[in-house]
């Protein structure tokens, strides 16, 4: 009852098993993820050229709000 590495066996198993899953959609996920970028990027420099709003800022506020999200995960 004493052995504690069980539970960590255990757990790098499981772990190993939750990856390797995810890890079959990461090419997916990121392209999805590249084409919404360009898309946002796009649209971006689309409405910063017709209009006097600040979307240049509202663009970087949004890039670092989504890189600290990101992070804190």
């Amino acid at each position: 009852m004493n052995d504690l590495s069980v539970i960590d066996q255990f757990l790098t198993v499981f772990s190993q098993y939750i990856d390797s899953g995810f890890g079959l959609l990461h090419g997916e996920v990121a392209y999805l993820s590249a084409t919404l970028i360009v898309i946002d990027m796009t649209l971006a420099g689309l409405f910063w050229a017709m209009g006097g709003e600040e979307v240049l800022a509202k663009l970087i506020r949004k890039t670092l709000y989504w890189c600290l999200r990101l992070h804190h995960r």
